[in-house]
């Protein structure tokens, strides 16, 4: 058996089990109210997410996983009702996590706006959590020379309005706007010196300073000179 096919079952024999096992909760106990089951399969799913090592694999399960509370997200989010949910909020990371950021977005926003809290074993508040972990997954992706997620540029963006006025460490920020500088580099290379120097404001020590110079040069390079410039009148 190659290594990729027992990888492949080792994610499919982990999903089916925690399915198996939170079957009851999900499906048979209708009486249980839908919150309370979505929790139940949560907690299942992370006993089974616990046990795995390698992060990509962590990855690939969640992806596995998300299918199972589509429905639920869905529901919540059109009731916009609030409340503390710790299911929302640990989706919106998971989210992240396999690059969806439209619906982390959508998520983040919902929870942004009723004010809902991560637990206590995130390092960052819910806000700063949102931003940097897709600045985060911008730039190992960047720094791995992979192509990153379609509308990574918009989901930054969008991530900085929804948590526009939010108390969260200026390094936070300036990880966002330095992901948006490196993904403009070629598509706009004067916006990505304007988010490089945003991020420079944030955090000096962020380590933009060479892309910005070489940015510039570049820029300079590209205009065109006046043909103008240099001459005196002409009678």
């Amino acid at each position: 058996m190659t290594p990729a096919r027992r990888h492949f079952q080792a994610v499919t024999a982990g999903v089916e089990a925690v399915r198996a096992a939170t079957a009851a909760v999900t499906g048979a106990t209708a009486s249980v109210p839908l919150k309370d089951r979505m929790l139940a399969l949560l907690q299942a799913h992370q006993v089974n997410l616990k046990a795995i090592k390698s992060r990509k694999l962590k990855i690939e399960t969640k992806r596995k996983f998300l299918p199972d509370y589509a429905a639920y997200v869905d529901g919540v989010l059109a009731a916009d009702a609030g409340g503390d949910d710790l299911v929302m909020v640990m989706l919106m990371v998971w989210h992240i996590d396999v690059g969806d950021y439209t619906t982390a977005l959508r998520i983040g926003a919902y929870a942004v706006k009723h004010r809902l809290e991560l637990p206590g074993t995130f390092k960052r508040d819910l806000q700063a959590t949102l931003v940097e972990e897709i600045a985060q997954a911008v730039l190992e992706v960047l720094a791995a020379g992979i192509a990153p997620a379609a509308g990574a540029a918009d989901a930054l963006d969008q991530a900085l309005d929804v948590t526009e006025g939010a108390d969260m460490p200026d390094e936070v920020r300036a990880k966002a706007h330095k992901a948006l500088g490196l993904l403009r580099r070629e598509s706009s290379p004067a916006a990505a010196v304007t988010d490089l120097r945003l991020a420079l404001t944030f955090d000096p020590g962020c380590g933009v300073k060479t892309e910005i110079g070489r940015l510039e040069r570049q820029l300079a390079n590209a205009t065109p000179p006046d043909p103008d410039a240099g001459t005196g009148p002409t009678e």
